[in-house]
C-alpha cells in the first residue's frame, strides 16, 4: 500500500466514526456556545463583536467558523463540522509528521488513527471547543518546522511560521511554537548576526500582530474579565502551587500513558535487545518518578472536565453538578484497573521519552534540532498546565504533537506481526469507547434540547424560569451574573422553577421525560423535565 492508500483509510475510518457518532444537533456543547455566538455576529450580522465568556484570542476560529456558516447556514451543527474537518485534517498531518520523521508507513497509520480515536480529541472534534482547531494548527506548524530541520528549506521555516501565526489568534499559546523554534535554530547555529533574523523574525512578527490584536480588542470592546495573560499565569505562583506540581505531574503521565498505550504496546519490545542498567538508568529514575507521581494521583482519577467515570462529557445539568443521578458509573475496581494501565502506559513512555530523546541529542544535526524543539514546546506547554486555574484534562491532548518527536526512535521501525496486533488491539479498545461514549453525549444532549423545546416551544416557559444546565443558560444568559446562589447551579441561573436533569430531585415532581438510547452500556435512559 502507498501513501494516499492509507491516507485513504483513515479518512474512510474518520468518516465511519461521523457516522456512527451522528454529529446531527442544534445545540451547544460544553462552553462552545460563546464561541458560535461570536461567530454568529460575524457571520449574520458582519460584526466581530466577541461574547463576554471569552478567555483565548478566538479570531482564527471565528473567521474559519464563519467561512462554513457563509456556505451552509449558521447552526451548532454546522460549526461541529468545521471543527471535524480540521480533526480529520490533524490526523493527516499526523500521518505525516511520523512519515517525516522516518518510520513506515504501518507504524505512521497506527499512529495516527491513535490520535483520531484519543477519547479527548475524538469527543472534542465533535464541538465547536477551541481545543481541536488549536490542536490542528499546532500540528501543521510542528510539521512544517521539522520539515525546515531536516531540509533547510526556508519555504518550511515560512509554513511553520504562518501555522503558529494561525494557532496564536486561537489561543494565545501558540506564542510558543515560535520560540521553540529559535532556541533549536540557534542551538544549531549559533548566536552569530547572520542567524538572528531567521531565528527571531518569526517570534517577531507574531508578536507584534498579537500585541496589536490585543490592543485593538482592547480598544474596540475591552478585554475580557477572563482573556489569558503571561501576568495571569504568573499570580498563580502563590501559596500551594509548587506542592500541586507532583499531583498534576502525575494525572498527566497517567492520562498520556492511557493515550499512548497503542505505541507503547508498539515500540517497546524492540528495546530488549542489547538492554542494560548501566547505559539505561536515568530513563529508569524518569519511570520511577512517573511511577510515584502516579501513585500520588491516584486517588484523584479522573480529572476533571471531559472524562468521567465512564463516558466523556461533560454531564452538565444541574443533578450532574451536584454529583446526582451520575448513572451509569463503573464499579470502582474497573476504575483503578484503567488507571493501572494508564501508569504502565507512563512508565514506559517515560522510559522511551528519555532514552530516544538521548540519542537524538547526542547524534546532532537535524535530529538535535528537532529534538531540542520538541523539548522546549513541550516544557512551555507543561508549565502552562502547572500554572493554570483550571488545567482541565481535554489541555492535556496538545501535548502529543511535541512529544511525538521525542518519543519515536531514530530510523524506521518494523515491529514484529505480534506486536502490531497486540498495538491495533490497544486502538481498537480506544476507539469503540471513543465511539460509544461521544455517542452517548449526542445521544442525551438531543434528548436535554427536546426536553427545553417542550418547555419553551410547547409550554411557553421562559429561559429565566428554567435551570437547563450550563450551556443553555450560558446561550440564553437569563442574567449576566455567573456565581454560587445556595442551592442553584452556577450558571446564569435566575429561578430554577423548571429543572432538566438525568434524574429525580428532591423538593421537585416530574413532569415529563425523554427516552435515549446509549450504547456504553447498552440501554436506552432518559432526560426528566421537573417542577419545583
Amino acid at each position: 500500500m502507498k501513501d494516499w492508500s492509507y491516507i485513504g483509510l483513515l479518512t474512510a475510518s474518520w468518516l465511519l466514526a461521523i457516522l456512527f457518532v451522528n454529529p446531527i444537533g442544534d445545540f451547544p456543547l460544553n462552553d462552545d456556545f460563546s464561541y458560535a455566538r461570536s461567530t454568529m455576529n460575524l457571520s449574520e450580522a458582519g460584526i466581530l463583536r466577541y461574547d463576554p465568556w471569552l478567555s483565548m484570542t478566538l479570531l482564527a476560529q471565528v473567521l474559519w467558523g464563519t467561512a462554513f456558516c457563509k456556505l451552509f447556514g449558521f447552526s451548532f451543527t454546522v460549526l461541529r463540522y468545521s471543527t471535524l474537518v480540521l480533526g480529520w485534517v490533524s490526523v493527516i498531518a499526523g500521518y505525516q509528521l511520523v512519515r517525516d520523521l522516518g518510520q513506515g508507513r504501518q507504524v505512521a497509520f497506527l499512529l495516527a488513527a491513535m490520535l483520531a480515536f484519543n477519547p479527548l480529541f475524538f469527543s472534542l472534534s465533535f464541538t465547536y471547543m477551541t481545543d481541536v482547531p488549536y490542536f490542528a494548527f499546532s500540528l501543521l506548524s510542528v510539521l512544517f518546522y521539522v520539515r525546515f530541520f531536516k531540509e533547510e528549506d526556508l519555504k518550511w521555516m515560512l509554513l511553520g511560521s504562518c501555522f503558529a501565526m494561525v494557532s496564536v489568534f486561537v489561543r494565545q499559546l501558540g506564542l510558543l511554537l515560535p520560540v521553540a523554534f529559535a532556541v533549536a535554530y540557534l542551538c544549531r547555529y549559533g548566536l552569530r548576526p547572520k542567524y538572528l533574523l531567521t531565528a527571531f523574525g518569526p517570534l517577531a512578527v507574531i508578536v507584534a500582530m498579537f500585541a496589536w490584536y490585543s490592543n485593538w480588542l482592547a480598544a474596540s470592546q475591552g478585554l475580557p474579565e477572563g482573556y489569558g495573560s503571561f501576568q495571569r499565569l504568573l499570580r498563580q505562583m502563590g501559596k500551594g502551587f509548587w506542592s500541586q506540581i507532583p499531583l498534576r505531574l502525575g494525572v498527566i503521565s497517567v492520562y498520556l500513558g492511557g493515550f499512548l498505550l497503542p505505541f507503547a504496546v508498539l515500540f517497546f519490545p524492540s528495546l530488549r535487545n542489547g538492554f542494560s542498567v548501566k547505559n539505561n538508568w536515568p530513563a529508569l529514575l524518569g519511570v520511577l518518578a512517573a511511577a510515584a507521581m502516579g501513585v500520588l494521583a491516584w486517588p484523584r482519577l479522573p480529572w476533571a472536565n471531559i472524562l468521567y467515570n465512564l463516558g466523556l462529557g461533560p454531564k452538565l445539568l444541574k443533578d450532574g453538578y451536584f454529583f446526582i443521578n451520575m448513572q451509569p458509573v463503573a464499579p470502582k475496581w474497573v476504575v483503578n484497573i484503567l488507571i493501572f494501565i494508564g501508569l504502565c502506559g507512563a512508565m514506559a513512555a517515560v522510559f522511551l521519552l528519555m532514552k530516544n530523546a538521548k540519542q537524538r541529542l547526542i547524534n546532532g544535526g537535524a535530529n538535535r534540532s528537532i529534538a531540542i524543539f520538541s523539548s522546549t514546546c513541550a516544557l512551555l506547554y507543561g508549565g502552562f498546565l502547572m500554572l493554570d486555574v483550571h488545567c482541565f484534562d481535554r489541555y492535556f491532548i496538545v501535548l502529543l504533537p511535541f512529544l511525538l518527536p521525542l518519543l519515536l526512535p531514530e530510523g524506521q521501525q518494523n515491529p514484529s506481526p505480534k506486536t502490531r496486533w497486540a498495538a491495533t488491539a490497544a486502538l481498537l479498545l480506544m476507539a469503540i469507547f471513543s465511539i460509544t461514549a461521544t455517542h452517548d453525549y449526542l445521544a442525551w444532549n438531543r434528548a436535554r434540547w427536546q426536553a427545553l423545546d417542550f418547555l419553551t416551544k410547547e409550554k411557553n416557559i421562559t429561559p429565566d424560569r428554567i435551570d437547563g444546565g450550563f450551556e443553555f443558560n450560558g446561550w440564553y444568559r437569563p442574567t449576566q451574573q455567573k456565581e454560587q446562589n445556595g442551592p442553584k447551579s452556577d450558571w446564569w441561573v435566575v429561578d430554577d422553577e423548571y429543572v432538566v436533569t438525568f434524574g429525580n430531585m428532591d423538593g421537585y415532581k416530574k413532569m415529563s421525560s425523554f427516552p435515549y438510547t446509549r450504547w456504553l452500556p447498552p440501554g436506552v435512559d432518559s432526560v426528566f423535565v421537573l417542577k419545583r
